[in-house]
């Protein structure tokens, strides 16, 4: 898979292409429908399969600070594209001229002059060019002008719900994992690098591999979960609390403590992935370690149980 990261970037001209349209947060069900239908046209027509998003949000762009969290890392975002078969992804700066571009200029000079597209997928609600003037009559209009088929995909809806990256978000910080999960396609996920805690859980007998998520990210609810935990490409059955461990110190940086089931090996500075599967119990304060302590110990049962169950 190709990686372009501005339009100065495309040195020769770019193949007839197929051309996804849209940030694509969290690549939730309704965006994977989206770039298979454009993957499948692509392939059935001897066109390239492409996708065309922005490295940030436009909202934290024009806001100047943070207003939407990820659901994806960049690099999680990027791989999760090449395992949908896409062949190039434009992935560019909003702040690089996207703000002030006209309808028609994107559509004209970018899709079918820069990306050579002979069709473009794009959900129901998608809007283009300054202060989000164009929708998808418009890109059918500009279509029609310019040489491009559009293809405007329904909404997906799971359970009567709309999937939209907003739910999700809404999902994972109230700590409904599942049916963010169900919304997902996957388990939701946080991952960084495995760094040196207090070892009050080794001296508990529940050591923990702990690390700070990136702060951009979505962040689930303060508490326990049940997780799997995958490191050097293992999957482990695990148990995990994020939050500021409130019981151990007065204030604290947030981080992502777990403890892996039967399992011994050294962790530090390896790379870890924690899925999460079902929130147990939100975090909070206990009035000595004796009783953190016991807890830590249901919340493990409770997850094994858990495991048990589905034969994990």
């Amino acid at each position: 898979m190709e990686t372009y990261r501005s339009i100065s970037d495309i040195k020769a001209p770019a193949p007839a292409s197929a051309v996804a349209l849209g940030f694509f947060d969290g690549l939730h069900l309704g965006h994977t429908a989206l770039i298979s239908e454009t993957v499948g046209f692509a392939k059935a027509n001897g066109l390239a399969a492409c996708v065309f998003t922005f490295r940030e949000h436009p909202a934290n762009i024009m806001n100047g600070r943070l207003i939407v969290p990820r659901l994806l890392t960049e690099e999680q975002k990027l791989k999760r594209l090449f395992a949908l078969g896409v062949d190039r992804v434009y992935d560019f700066d909003f702040a690089d001229g996207f703000h002030t571009m006209t309808p028609e200029f994107f559509a004209r000079t970018l899709l079918k002059d820069a990306f050579m597209a002979e069709a473009v997928f794009c959900g129901f609600n998608f809007r283009f060019g300054a202060e989000a003037l164009g929708d998808t009559s418009a890109l059918k209009g500009f279509g029609d002008s310019f040489g491009f088929d559009t293809h405007v995909l329904d909404p997906v809806y799971i359970a009567g719900r709309l999937v939209s990256s907003t739910l999700i978000r809404r999902c994972i910080n109230s700590g409904d994992i599942e049916p963010a999960g169900r919304l997902l396609g996957r388990d939701y996920s946080l991952g960084g690098g495995i760094e040196e805690g207090r070892g009050l859980g080794q001296s508990f007998g529940f050591p923990t591999a702990n690390f700070y998520p990136a702060q951009d990210l979505t962040l689930p609810a303060h508490g326990v979960y049940v997780t799997e935990a995958l490191i050097d490409d293992v999957l482990y059955p695990a148990v995990s609390n994020i939050g500021v461990a409130p019981t151990i110190v007065s204030s604290g940086a947030l981080r992502v403590e777990t403890h892996l089931f039967d399992t011994n090996m050294a962790l530090y500075g390896k790379k870890i992935e924690v899925y999460f599967k079902k929130m147990l119990r939100k975090e909070r304060r206990f009035d000595s370690e004796d009783a953190l302590k016991r807890q830590i110990a249901s919340d493990t049962e409770t997850a094994r149980l858990y495991f048990a169950s589905k034969n994990i």
